[in-house]
């Protein structure tokens, strides 16, 4: 048996799903599921930015199940933030705030099911999450504008954040605007959350940060009013993102994305201009392709409701990860079925209907990343082959570190640091930025 849905201490089984790709793990295990022990290293790999502390991260596992497990860790940090503001130390109050989201980001994250309904504890824990965010953003030491991105006709808006750097850390340039880049979420991730992966990195190095929560995403997939739901064609979403504050310099704005945050920021460069580099980090190529070739070819002779009903079943006896994410694949994508799921994928390509690649267009510089370390199947030699307008070595580059502490968790995952160091260290090249020597005296 699996134990209770959500516990982070049953053993893992042999994946068995007919959706979703499964590889094992030679990573450090703290926890017996290599898929809880995957999302623990994501919030433990944010102690270097205040995203937790390392010694409440491992009384959090000691509780179960996971959701009440964060709740509490993020309630406490809270309560520490609230003294910390009460007796005036900022610097406290900041760093407890950023764990606090952290941990509300976390709890959430498990309150998914294969069938389309939301838990009630969703939209409030990750409001919870932004709350404490911004209460963070309130005491950082670099600007932070807090942005409504009007989407659609119907009045909705996409919530995010600039975050510039100071004049200290300015890279110098001539014009002596700010170069930015442009982070976009994936499948299950929120805008708060990359203040970790990215921005922390970006900031000392004087790059401005644009991140967002776009359909599907975040609060934006939660929220009762104006919900939306993930989509293929994210050249669209990103189109909506507008070119703000005079300060920036809009000929060196690079976007960034991981997982399929990387198959969205391929898909907005290969048709925005404004795009002068992308970074693509562990991305697919064509996720409709990887469903259909999952799902039993004589599947096609059933009736919608006999499909669920063995896709239901299959998912009862396998691993907790495959239930998550076929309940997540639901809920994100707006879905009425696991089967409907399975066809809302099949807009998730690279290729265009007469089968040709839309990286053929992308002409910016591209930065291309793999994870030898994954729980889900990667496509990232098929992207790079496929930026064919971009010589190899020159104008595209692959980066595929070996070992954990390197970077091989897909994400950099635990290693943000290397992430930080290789990402920005390209695009100051990219983007001709040179920085003084680095030598101690």
């Amino acid at each position: 048996m699996l134990g209770r849905q959500g516990s982070s201490k049953f053993q893992t089984l042999p994946l068995t799903s007919v959706l979703f790709y499964n590889v094992s793990l030679t990573i450090l295990k703290l926890l017996s599921s290599e898929f809880f022990n995957f999302e623990f290293l994501c919030v433990l790999g944010t102690a270097p930015s205040h995203g937790c502390e390392i010694g409440e991260c491992f009384e959090a596992p000691a509780q179960d199940p996971w959701y009440r497990a964060w709740s509490e860790a993020a309630r406490k940090a809270e309560a520490v933030a609230k003294q910390a503001t009460d007796s005036g130390d900022a610097v406290a109050a900041r760093w407890a705030y950023l764990r606090a989201s952290n941990y509300w980001r976390s709890s959430e994250l498990m309150l998914r099911k294969p069938v389309p309904e939301q838990d009630p504890r969703q939209l409030e824990t990750i409001s919870k999450s932004v709350d404490n965010f911004k209460q963070a953003c309130a005491l950082l030491d670099t600007p932070v504008d807090f942005l409504e991105i009007p989407f659609g006709d119907d009045g909705a808006h996409l919530p995010g954040y600039l975050f510039l750097p100071t004049p200290a850390q300015h890279t110098g340039a001539a014009n002596g605007k700010i170069p930015v880049v442009v982070q976009v979420q994936g499948f299950d991730t929120t805008a708060e959350e990359f203040y970790h992966f990215t921005v922390a990195g970006a900031l000392p190095r004087g790059y401005a940060v644009v991140t967002f929560d776009a359909p599907g995403q975040g609060i934006v997939g939660r929220r009762e009013k104006h919900r939306l739901h993930l989509r293929g064609d994210f050249e669209v979403v990103i189109h909506a993102s507008p070119s703000c504050r005079d300060l920036l310099d809009l000929d060196r704005v690079a976007i960034l994305g991981n997982s399929m945050g990387a198959y969205f920021a391929l898909r907005s460069a290969a048709s925005d201009d404004r795009i002068r580099a992308c970074v693509a980090s562990d991305g697919f190529y064509d996720l409709g392709a990887q469903a259909r070739e999952r799902i039993p070819g004589w599947s096609r002779y059933l009736s919608r409701g006999t499909v669920d009903r063995i896709m239901g079943l299959a998912l009862r006896f396998s691993a907790y990860q495959a239930q998550w994410e076929m309940g997540h694949a639901v809920f994100a994508l707006g879905a009425s079925s696991p089967s409907d799921a399975v066809d809302k994928m099949q807009g998730f390509t690279l290729n265009r209907p007469d089968g040709t690649s839309m990286l053929a267009n992308i002409a910016c510089p591209t930065l291309v990343t793999d994870a030898r370390d994954t729980l889900f199947r990667l496509e990232a030699q098929r992207i790079y082959d496929n930026l064919t307008q971009l010589k190899d070595g020159e104008s595209k580059a692959m980066w595929n570190p070996k070992g954990v502490g390197q970077g091989s968790l897909q994400a950099r995952v635990a290693a943000f640091s290397h992430l930080h160091a290789m990402m920005f260290g390209w695009l100051d090249g990219v983007f001709g930025i040179s920085r003084p020597s680095a030598k101690v005296k």
